[in-house]
């Protein structure tokens, strides 16, 4: 198949890191394996053979469903459709896939965010890969640091290079384990993550700033809060764990 530039395609060449990849999916029995654009069906024939009769693929091209259907036929639930669209599994689910640069973050957020997922394995542009796992006080720490923390536990399994996929694309890969670990937040958790979007809206400005332009607090009553937590007049947002703004959010609510 020619990928497609329009869906970001750039199918997986490297069967070692494909192999990898499926291992650490560790599908239990009542869990369904639920495959995010399985392309030329790389890891897709070794998910079937791993799980047969349990795995789904969604597939945004056409072409591609076509081709996956003829290939493996009953053994594999192909679904066409956008991932950002097609109903998630109803049943506890892990997730896998090599997911197109251009939409790998929405995606991510909304599988990690569905009360069924257990676990997903994904491929993505190296650079969101480093944001997941970032820790405070690095350029890469932000929303989506702290969004993935809300729901999960993320670990860096391995880096691929371009030679990896066909066509190379022009950036490295990094491929993520992402595991089930909703925290109990003792804030509203929707006002939370609403939160630390404000707090990050302007990196270059101070946590209070943002908030302020934002409308999450008045500019007035900054100093009282100040005086009730840890943080100082100039804290950034990426100096700040998830535990501080889930504080933080309760404070703010309660004020």
């Amino acid at each position: 198949m020619r990928p497609k530039k329009k869906w970001g395609q750039n199918f997986l060449r490297n069967r070692s890191a494909a192999e990898k990849i499926v291992a650490a999916v560790e599908a239990a029995d009542d869990e369904v394996v639920l495959e995010i654009g399985p392309g030329e069906g790389v890891l897709t024939s070794l998910l079937v053979d791993r799980y047969p009769g349990r795995v789904t693929a969604i597939e945004i091209d056409p072409a591609l469903v076509s081709s996956l259907r003829t290939r493996f036929g009953s053994a594999l639930e192909v679904i066409e459709g956008d991932a950002l669209e097609v109903p998630l599994p109803t049943r506890p689910f892990r997730a896998v896939g090599n997911l197109p640069y251009n939409v790998g973050t929405p995606i991510l957020r909304r599988v990690i965010a569905d009360p069924n997922f257990r676990r997903a394995v994904f491929m993505l542009q190296k650079e969101v890969a480093d944001r997941l796992v970032a820790k405070p006080s690095t350029p890469a720490y932000g929303y989506l640091t702290l969004y993935t923390q809300v729901f999960a536990a993320a670990k860096l399994l391995m880096t691929l290079e371009p030679g990896s996929f066909y066509p190379p694309p022009k950036v490295r890969s990094g491929v993520v384990v992402l595991e089930r670990a909703e925290r109990s937040c003792v804030s509203d958790r929707d006002k939370l993550l609403e939160l630390i979007g404000a707090a990050f809206r302007m990196r270059r400005k101070t946590l209070w700033n943002n908030l302020i332009t934002e409308g999450s607090v008045r500019r007035d009553d900054v100093e009282n809060i100040i005086e009730r937590t840890s943080l100082h007049s100039v804290s950034r947002a990426e100096e700040l764990q998830l535990d501080q703004f889930d504080r933080l959010c309760l404070d703010l609510a309660r004020h």
